[in-house]
């Protein structure tokens, strides 16, 4: 490691998207590191936040045309001669030559505890495996997806109703914390300790599509699970007179019956009672349509399901 840089503020290069980008870069200029070029992802995503965020800080922009692997792009990122970078999710797999190409390599900010949940989208995942703990880490990025050594890490508890969309803007807030104390170390001493990760068979999480269809003969915990783990960015579906619904929130009650799996078998003006596997699903809020997202008061009220209908 570095150790000349007596105390000046380290020159980073940030790369990153939305919501972890912004989060994480806002953090850093808050505490005035200087930032000297930002990265944005290219193609459609090129003029997300993050780029606005710079420009509106005078700091300058790098654009890709195809690949941030290109060499002469390459070559304008070894010219501003940064101490070190920063990934904040991003949707290229960065070169190795690309990832040399700062004085430090580059530190790459990944929300699970690795080696687990490597991969695209660690938050559905963890809630939809029902774990109890999760957390973020710091690592060097190497070439390839999430395997370099691990700089810092932080665990907290997972909540009985943790979402998705919960789970994404928790950890962004801790990244951008937990980034800033490792950096203002680095600052402090021109080092930045690291381990290797450990080796063997994990748990990973690779991207997934954005549709999922309700079994209700699945057990019901593994059902609000996954109503939970794709909240809000995902869509879980059950057929509704020949249509799909989207199930965005609810509740659930773990009791044995003889009910028909996916029947309707209670209604109140704020209350619909649904058997699944192993006990009964309340929805709270349902998607019908494109745009029509609903209150369960609401829904009853417009669409008048009745009790002995079977959503499949």
């Amino acid at each position: 490691m570095n150790n000349a840089l007596n105390g000046k503020n380290p020159s980073i290069l940030f790369i990153g998207m939305p919501d972890m980008a912004t989060v994480c870069l806002n953090e850093l200029i808050g505490l005035n590191f200087n930032i000297k070029a930002v990265i944005p992802p290219g193609g459609n995503l090129s003029g997300f936040t993050i780029k606005e965020i710079a420009k509106n800080r005078n700091i300058p922009v790098l654009e890709f045309e195809k690949s941030p692997n290109e060499p002469a792009f390459i070559e304008k990122v070894k010219n501003l001669n940064c101490d070190i970078g920063v990934i904040c999710s991003f949707n290229h797999k960065l070169s190795k030559d690309f990832l040399n190409a700062t004085k430090e390599g580059f530190i790459n900010c990944h929300p699970s505890l690795l080696p687990d949940y490597r991969g695209a989208n660690p938050y559905f995942h963890i809630i939809n495996n029902g774990e109890k703990l999760s957390g973020i880490t710091l690592h060097f990025a190497d070439e390839n997806f999430d395997t370099g050594n691990i700089i810092a890490q932080e665990t907290f508890s997972l909540t009985e109703k943790e979402t998705m969309g919960m789970l994404f803007s928790r950890t962004n807030f801790m990244m951008a914390k937990l980034l800033s104390k490792t950096l203002i170390k680095y600052k402090i001493t021109g080092e930045i300790d690291s381990t290797p990760q450990k080796t063997g068979d994990f748990i990973k999480a690779p991207n997934i599509k954005n549709d999922f269809y309700i079994n209700w003969s699945d057990d019901i915990l593994k059902t609000e699970r996954l109503i939970r783990a794709s909240n809000p960015f995902y869509n879980v579906l059950t057929n509704f007179r020949g249509g799909y619904i989207r199930f965005v929130a609810g509740n659930y009650k773990l009791e044995q019956h003889n009910k028909p799996f996916g029947q309707i078998v209670k209604i109140k003006k704020n209350l619909m009672q649904i058997a699944s596997n192993g006990g009964y699903y309340f929805p709270n809020v349902i998607q019908a349509g494109s745009w029509g997202i609903y209150s369960i008061e609401e829904f009853i009220e417009k669409f008048t399901p009745n009790v002995g209908e079977i959503l499949k």
